[in-house]
């Protein structure tokens, strides 16, 4: 707070008005507004539960940055005696022949290479850390964190760590998952960085760490992603089978609420975008306004906006996606999709369902009706957190 009312005196003195008038105003109103059931965004909800929801929404609704300028955002090394049950580590940079195909041809024109970046190892309480090369037979998990491509982390004091920290409670053949911190992008008017496909890439590099480097059988990982991170999953896999070489797919495949429709191309009335508008985390939009915009901007980089409506790696379940969306999904492997049925980007779960199965892709849909975005990374949303990973945990154990 110093450092803000040392340089940004304006914005100091909003953050005070901000935080002052939900404590002391807001919160105590709300709480009186939904005592009454018919009040609540859903009948279903606690009264806690729609406190904390239209918190998070006023958070998402404020009209100030949190970064400050000059905010180191370059990758630097995370002791390991400042992480908890958890390790970290570098990975390389992926190689010239693994930086090819349609990918490559779009990092041509957005100026994107090959990095080295984070990757953190996330070990189940109570095991020994041996090392990290892959035992026999071993299972893991490769997590890609949401954020909306511009915000969060794979570090472990990270919310969406919460994800596999339940997976690594409830099953029982993991011993550790893993985590990448895959370069995130910006835009105006923060200086403009890691356009697509730099995440990508990056999702390559940390697979193509556990597969050559630490020695895990491709079968027996879970590539797995929330949000923004689902999407880059679903990418991981398709860059993996377009071009065969010594990486193989993964064993399966893992999204909850996942994003797989930049464009919004099934936006209307009867959508989820605007039906669960008031009982999703997000703050409701304008109309016409495209959702996380400055998201989308940021991740096409100097690429058109139509392709952001009709590639197949930016917007997989567009319903302008080309070629066609017919056979976009064969040869996935078996796929958990997990969505929350109060959340604003539900459709684009339930498309990637339908188009799953019409590819003949083995899908399972788990969609709790009153669960919000992201909510397997919120620990107070239960009981749906936990029956939700306890149920893919379940489902890992059977690999």
């Amino acid at each position: 707070m110093a450092k803000l009312l040392e340089y940004q005196p304006l914005k100091a003195c909003y953050l005070i008005y901000f935080a002052t008038s939900l404590i002391l105003v807001k919160l105590p109103l709300w709480t009186i507004y939904y005592i009454p059931r018919s009040t609540r965004p859903r009948r279903s909800w606690t009264v806690k539960r729609c406190l904390i929801v239209r918190v998070i929404k006023e958070l998402f609704g404020m009209k100030v940055d949190l970064k400050l300028e000059g905010t180191q955002t370059l990758p630097t090394e995370v002791p390991d005696t400042s992480l908890v049950d958890a390790k970290f580590i570098w990975i390389d940079p992926i190689p010239d022949e693994l930086f090819c195909g349609e990918v490559h041809r779009i990092a041509e024109m957005t100026g994107v290479q090959p990095a080295r970046i984070p990757g953190y190892w996330l070990i189940k309480k109570g095991s020994q850390w041996s090392g990290p090369k892959a035992k026999p037979g071993e299972k893991t998990v490769l997590h890609i964190h949401g954020g909306a491509f511009y915000l969060g982390t794979a570090n472990p004091s990270h919310v969406t760590a919460n994800i596999t920290r339940g997976l690594l409670m409830h099953s029982q053949s993991l011993e550790r998952t893993f985590a990448v911190d895959y370069r995130l992008t910006s835009s105006a008017p923060n200086p403009p960085a890691n356009p697509f496909p730099a995440a990508l890439l990056d999702t390559v590099a940390a697979y193509r760490y556990l597969v050559q480097d630490i020695g895990f059988e491709p079968r027996n990982i879970v590539v797995a992603g929330d949000s923004a991170g689902g999407n880059l999953a679903v990418a991981l896999v398709r860059y993996l089978l377009e071009n065969p070489s010594s990486l193989p797919p993964p064993g399966r495949l893992l999204t909850m609420s996942g994003w797989f429709d930049l464009s919004m191309s099934r936006h209307s009335p009867q959508s989820s975008a605007v039906r669960n508008a008031p009982t999703d985390i997000f703050n409701i939009l304008p109309p016409g306004k495209l959702f996380a915009e400055y998201a989308v901007t940021s991740l096409r980089g100097p690429m058109d906006f139509e392709v952001v409506k009709t590639h197949r790696y930016l917007s997989p379940v567009s319903l302008e996606v080309k070629p066609a969306a017919e056979g976009l999904f064969k040869g996935f492997p078996e796929t958990y999709v997990v969505a929350g049925g109060a959340e604003r980007i539900l459709d684009d779960s339930l498309a990637l369902v339908e188009m799953m199965k019409s590819d003949a892709v083995q899908v399972i849909s788990d969609i709790p009706p009153d669960a919000v975005h992201d909510f397997p990374a919120f620990t107070w949303h239960e009981p749906e957190r936990t029956e939700v990973l306890r149920r893919i945990a379940q489902w890992i154990d059977t690999m």
